[in-house]
């Protein structure tokens, strides 16, 4: 059984290209020789617009778009991609009212099937479903990841790996070396945190790859100075500081992925580049409008880089998304018809670190965000913070929540929702990606315009 859902999920790519590929020579353009995926986890259209304002130059009337929003085709819905497997009898049926989770979100992206919530890149009886990354490293193709999360977590993880629980980050980090292809590992780079995950007790896989051919590296130094084909980037025991947390030595998603296109371009053959702003999530979850402006200024900027370098050329396709919305994230709260961004401007430091701050000092709370901030604080303010424990995640929440007033910003639950999130294409095959399409189509799509069918003995 596990044989034949494999073989089927191999098939996918094939009979969509031959449904839609033109025959050579019909004057129909050549598909693209490289892709790159771009994920903001959790963002939604709010947390799009919310930057957009924030990004805002004040000198003009209106308020300019980001670097992705003249190539919008449409927009992705999350919302059927929950299997339920309650009746316990190994069959699974499609919830049309259930929200997804990363793992299987990305799965949909990565194979263009779906699959139960939690796995990563498995269907429903345990088989793998291969992905685009195996594919285009199948194909010939050089391949990436690169993301501010650890690179065991789920969005990466579906790309590069077959689990049955997300949370088997062991078996993820073994497999980004063990899965071989001509006898080396199937990414060639990786960049982002998770230094614990792939230097355990059990096994430590830095000297592995080491011994493979790549270079290691752990700092932003170390990263500008590689000139190596094969680099895996180390960047933090888990995920990264937030952008606005961070210290020199942590490079920007922006430089991680202007570094993994420098190597990947050198393939003859092209490749397949997944870059992730992974904490746009987990600040939503946080409901820190902060976090968020913080993750997505990171995330646009290495966006600007994917667009640059494709638009220098006429081979690359580039796919902006989300794997969903979290926080039900509102622009204007308690009846006021406004939002505003003045209050997080000059702000460097999000909530997480000064409750960091204030947890391992002796500072008032209110003291140290008023050092931090650009206004004055309010009596009300001052008593709310001064009022949070010397605990880390309490001060936080009661900073996050005087910039959320602040900025007049609502939050309807602190996980994901159902609403549907924006899709960004530009360069060849965009013609493809269109309207309202699920998730797993827009997985489908990918595979049909950017990979040749696979060689039937694989």
């Amino acid at each position: 059984m596990r044989r034949r859902s494999a073989s089927a999920a191999w098939l996918l790519p094939l009979v969509l290209l031959a449904a839609t590929e033109a025959a050579p020579g019909d004057g129909q353009p050549a598909p693209p020789r490289n892709a790159i995926f771009l994920l903001g986890d959790g963002m939604g259209f709010a947390q799009v617009k919310a930057y957009r304002m924030y990004a805002d130059d004040p000198a003009t009337e209106l308020v300019e778009p980001l670097p992705m929003e003249a190539w919008q085709v449409g927009s992705v819905s999350t919302d059927s991609i929950r299997l339920d497997c309650s009746a316990g009898d190994g069959h699974c049926v499609r919830d049309p009212h259930g929200f997804t989770d990363s793992a299987s979100s990305a799965t949909a992206y990565a194979t263009g099937h779906d699959t139960v919530v939690g796995r990563l890149s498995t269907a429903q009886d345990g088989a793998p479903l291969p992905t685009v990354l195996e594919g285009a490293r199948r194909a010939g193709k050089a391949t990436g990841i690169v993301v501010t999360s650890q690179l065991t977590h789920a969005s990466p993880a579906a790309f590069g790996s077959h689990v049955l629980s997300r949370q088997d980050t062991r078996s993820i980090a073994d497999q980004y070396f063990d899965a071989r292809w001509n006898d080396q590992p199937m990414i060639d780079v990786l960049l982002g945190g998770g230094y614990d995950d792939l230097c355990r007790g059990d096994r430590d896989l830095v000297p592995e790859f080491r011994a493979a051919g790549y270079d290691i590296v752990r700092d932003r130094e170390q990263l500008r100075a590689s000139r190596a084909n094969h680099v895996l980037g180390l960047f933090a025991p888990q995920g990264l500081p937030l952008a606005w947390d961070r210290d020199a030595s942590v490079p920007s998603l922006a430089e991680m992925t202007r570094h993994a296109l420098t190597v990947l371009e050198r393939d003859p053959d092209g490749f397949f580049l997944m870059v992730e702003g992974s904490q746009i999530d987990w600040a939503a979850h946080e409901n820190s409008i902060a976090g968020v402006i913080s993750e997505m200024e990171d995330f646009i900027a290495a966006v600007r880089v994917a667009l640059d370098f494709a638009a220098a050329r006429d081979d690359t396709l580039v796919i902006v998304t989300a794997d969903h919305e979290t926080g039900g994230m509102a622009l204007g709260r308690d009846n006021v018809y406004r939002w505003d961004a003045t209050p997080l401007h000059g702000l460097r430091m999000t909530p997480k670190a000064m409750a960091q701050a204030y947890a391992d000092g002796d500072e008032a709370l209110s003291a140290l965000v008023a050092r931090e901030v650009r206004f004055d604080l309010d009596p009300e303010e001052i008593r709310r913070l001064d009022a949070a424990p010397r605990r880390m995640e309490p001060a936080r929440a009661a900073i996050a929540d005087v910039l959320n007033r602040r900025t007049l910003t609502g939050w309807s639950t602190a996980g994901h929702t159902g609403a549907d999130v924006p899709l960004y294409v530009y360069g060849p095959g965009r013609e493809r990606f269109f309207g309202v399409m699920q998730n797993e189509a827009v997985g489908q799509a990918l595979w049909a315009v950017f990979l040749p069918p696979p060689d039937a003995d694989h």
